[in-house]
């Protein structure tokens, strides 16, 4: 059972990540700081705030707020203001997003974000909405993580080798299919997800890829603020789409002969030109059965 804890210790994570947690989700931990909640899809576990009362708690709550957001800001395509505040086990979170009058102030709105694909979707309104199970346990899936020296997948894509400096990821977890991605050796500040079933119909709509980057960052951005571009590539179409103002940046690679299957890279403003080029040479290499 989760402890109840002091106010203070909830302050002391505003003023670390400067941002104040809405007034809904602070009562309810202030009675009982993490435990588990229930939607109809799936188990969570609630992370606690960083309680240093006494050795117990601090033991308790390590897998506090502030380290577990840390942590999943790892994935390139977490949203860049998300604070995770639950997880399923599986690689999903459910997060907090500040309000669009405010960006200090996180709104009561519980968001799920699923690491597969970068989706971001309102769940609820405030966390009074869920379910707390009192002895329910939440089920363990099991999530296997192994590299990949070669890739071929049944629906067209071929890869009989990953270039240097690339490693290939295979992500399984129970009652999903695998997710492939490609990160430069350990780092994951850029990401290449293997994606499937690409929306042809969008590929001229640039309307439709700026608000696909406002939705799977979770930044609230006016759409003036975004560029597009579409550098020409010998065998892919490609969209970028980059911020002025924010660091996250996202492509996405459409083969010219076939829609089973596209690319999509997320990475950071700083470094998007270096990884653009490294990318090419995965590019080069990738054979399309059809």
């Amino acid at each position: 059972m989760p402890f109840p804890i002091d106010i203070k210790y909830i302050s002391e994570t505003e003023q670390e990540l400067e941002l104040i947690f809405p007034e809904s989700f602070k009562t309810k931990m202030t009675k009982e700081n993490g435990g588990e909640l229930t939607t109809k899809d799936d188990d969570w576990q609630i992370f606690p705030f960083f309680d240093k009362s006494d050795h117990k708690r601090i033991s308790r709550t390590a897998n506090h707020i502030v380290l577990e957001t840390k942590q999943a800001r790892n994935w390139g395509n977490f949203p860049a203001n998300g604070i995770a505040i639950a997880s399923n086990g599986s690689g999903d979170f459910l997060l907090l997003l500040p309000t669009k009058e405010n960006q200090q102030q996180l709104s009561s709105e519980i968001f799920s974000w699923f690491h597969e694909t970068g989706e971001v979707r309102k769940i609820a309104n405030h966390i009074t909405e869920f379910n707390f199970p009192i002895s329910k346990p939440i089920h363990k899936k099991q999530i296997i993580r192994q590299k990949l020296t070669s890739l071929k997948t049944d629906y067209g894509f071929r890869l009989d080798n990953i270039p240097s400096p690339w490693t290939l990821m295979e992500t399984v977890s129970s009652n999903k299919p695998s997710f492939y991605a490609f990160q430069i050796g350990k780092g994951t500040e850029c990401l290449v997800s293997l994606e499937t079933s690409f929306p042809t119909k969008q590929l001229e709509n640039d309307k439709y890829w700026l608000d696909l980057w406002v939705k799977e960052t979770g930044l609230k951005k006016n759409i003036d603020d975004l560029n597009i571009e579409r550098p020409e590539l010998e065998n892919y179409s490609c969209i970028i789409v980059k911020s002025k103002n924010w660091t996250p940046v996202f492509y996405w690679f459409k083969s010219h002969l076939t829609e089973k299957w596209y690319l999509k890279m997320t990475t950071g403003a700083s470094r998007h030109k270096g990884d653009f080029k490294e990318f090419i040479k995965i590019l080069d290499n990738i054979q399309v059965d059809r």
